[in-house]
């Protein structure tokens, strides 16, 4: 266990609960008294205003230096789940629609926005028609037409494919087809007894391309958030004559075409990765390069900034508490994530399957020493699952397991184990030096707060984030970070047949209120009906939440333009990045 540190923050605590009101009222990130002014009274947001003077000292290299803590998993579109992934495919490629700082949807490949007022969706509610801009190009100088969409699409539900994010879709594929598939899970099929019913939802797709400048969309139910399902990753285009020649291999650099502000130039796995500016884009980004090291460990990325070899570092917590009192606290900016943290069991775990020990578990753990002594204060207490500022947030949800020493013993010794005795439990995450630390703790608390018995099994990020997928593990400290402003983007996710529901709940109640929600037009019934579902959720504790994220990051004084937001993944500022722009770095 990490030695708790005594003194606390410095005003930082109470910088995180003004940025979580401000997310509430959706204010946009140059709004946010917690994204600090940059050094030498620059605003690192200013360019969220869209009025941004380009400066005359802009540095030669226009090359901004960031670092990812592991190595990004995928950079198929399709397949990308994990924040390190997503950060850099957000660079990569472009959609049809984009959520700018103020959490407003904008278009971005598309023309304009689908209304029914203009014919972009249908009285029924049900075809939504999107026009592309013309001239649009991959970073090979193709054109990119309407079809690249629709063969996204089909990648997102290829039969044997395991998109995760292919169920935040369902909308779009055959409503019957979509049952039965959820029958089948619920069956218990798998691998090839599960692919009669995963053709089924790919030959039920409905979205076409009549000319080379129209993309439409055929959804099986009307949905009240299709248009900013069209602003994420899964539905972003893909060169499928590109797929099909390399293979396995496509997304390597001597083969990878994207559409994005940057395309992939090098990529030397596990060590970085290079982006270069795609002089195609639409976007017409101000930088030449993204250099992205691969850096797990914090106080590394924490020592390469300081010795100027990054632009930008995120802050752990031991490095948050080396930057007080220093001169680099004129560099330093604290802004709230839409993110909780906590802890998933594994529900087909014989130990776990019992409510009891789940229980025991959630209500021994002390959130508040935890958020304010171990993390210094960066981070909120959660006792729900849907954040604060974001719509359906519950602030009751999950109170009842607030530290109780004598309920989760007495939860413990319901479930056969008075005293701990007998009961051992393994924790599972990546090797990083802030996962670590928060094992750690947990370890220290189990053990000393319930007398079981409590190891680490400490993995590779990667290989973490595959036995994470894969269920292969008790309990594990995870996450999840806001796609989308709306609490459809946290709930689904625990639905039985979910392909993000690592932990493996099941609970026929829940998921009846979550489908429901999910074709709900009216906006008060609807949000009524997630908070319904997040209180079963937390009651059946299918996640324990442990703690509300805000971001801690170095920005150095000539980096210029980012743009922070509460829903980006793991580079500050990634949903922006094409803004930024390099002044006065000496080479």
């Amino acid at each position: 266990m990490t030695t708790a540190i005594t003194h606390r923050p410095w005003l930082l605590l109470a910088l995180l609960i003004s940025a979580v009101m401000f997310v509430a009222v959706g204010c946009s990130a140059s709004d946010d008294p917690t994204s600090t002014p940059g050094p030498n009274g620059d605003d690192p947001t200013a360019s969220a205003t869209g009025t941004e003077t380009p400066a005359p000292d802009l540095t030669e290299e226009q090359s901004l230096r960031v670092s990812l803590p592991g190595e990004p998993s995928s950079l198929d579109p399709q397949r990308a789940a994990d924040a390190d992934s997503i950060a850099v495919v957000r660079q990569l490629y472009a959609g049809l629609l984009r959520i700018d700082e103020n959490q407003v949807i904008q278009p971005d490949l598309a023309a304009s926005i689908p209304t029914v007022e203009n014919g972009g969706i249908s009285e029924d509610g049900l075809t939504y028609t999107f026009t592309l801009k013309d001239d649009l190009k991959w970073s090979d100088g193709e054109p990119l037409v309407a079809q690249a969409f629709v063969d996204g699409v089909k990648r997102l539900f290829e039969p044997g494919a395991g998109a995760p994010y292919a169920d935040f879709y369902r909308v779009i594929a055959a409503g019957g087809a979509q049952d039965a598939f959820a029958q089948a899970v619920a069956d218990e099929l798998e691998g090839d007894d599960l692919r009669p019913f995963e053709q089924a939802i790919f030959d039920g797709l409905e979205v076409t391309a009549p000319d080379d400048l129209t993309v439409v969309y055929q959804l099986n139910a009307q949905s009240p958030i299709f248009t900013t399902l069209a602003t994420l990753w899964p539905l972003y285009p893909v060169r499928q004559d590109v797929i099909d020649a390399a293979g396995d291999t496509w997304t390597e650099p001597a083969t990878h075409v994207s559409n994005g502000p940057f395309a992939l130039t090098d990529w030397n796995h596990d060590e970085d990765l290079t982006l270069g500016k795609n002089e195609y884009s639409h976007r017409n980004p101000m930088l030449d390069t993204i250099s992205i090291d691969i850096i797990p460990d914090a106080a590394v990325a924490f020592l390469a900034y300081q010795e100027g070899e990054l632009d930008i570092a995120r802050l752990g917590p031991e490095e948050l508490v080396q930057v007080r009192g220093t001169d680099l606290v004129d560099q330093f900016v604290s802004y709230a994530q839409l993110s909780t943290k906590g802890l998933y069991f594994n529900h087909e775990d014989p130990t776990l399957a019992d409510l009891n020990v789940r229980r025991a578990l959630a209500a021994a753990v002390d959130r508040d020493e935890y958020a304010g002594v171990v993390r210094e204060g960066a981070v909120l207490p959660a006792y729900a699952w849907v954040p604060p500022g974001m719509p359906g947030h519950d602030p009751t949800a999950g109170t009842q397991y607030q530290q109780d020493l004598d309920q989760a013993r007495a939860w413990l010794a319901d479930a056969g184990f008075p005293g701990g005795e007998g009961l051992e439990i393994e924790i599972m995450g990546p090797d990083d030096s802030v996962t670590a630390q928060r094992n750690e703790w947990l370890q220290q608390q189990w053990e000393t707060n319930l007398g079981i018995t409590v190891t680490i099994r400490a993995l590779e990020r990667g290989a973490a984030f595959s036995a994470l997928f894969g269920g292969e593990f008790q309990v594990s400290s995870a996450g999840w970070f806001g796609d989308y402003p709306d609490p459809e983007n946290w709930l689904p996710i625990f639905q039985t047949d979910h392909g993000l529901n690592l932990g493996n709940y099941d609970s026929e109640e829940f998921n009846s209120l979550v489908a429901a929600a999910e074709t709900e037009l009216d906006h008060d019934t609807r949000l009524d009906l997630y908070v319904q579902a997040q209180q079963i959720l937390i009651d059946d504790l299918a996640v324990a939440p442990l703690y509300y994220e805000a971001r801690q990051a170095l920005i150095q004084p000539w980096v210029q333009g980012l743009t922070p937001s509460s829903m980006e993944s793991s580079i500050p500022g990634d949903l922006f990045l094409d803004r930024v722009s390099i002044q006065g770095r000496s080479s």
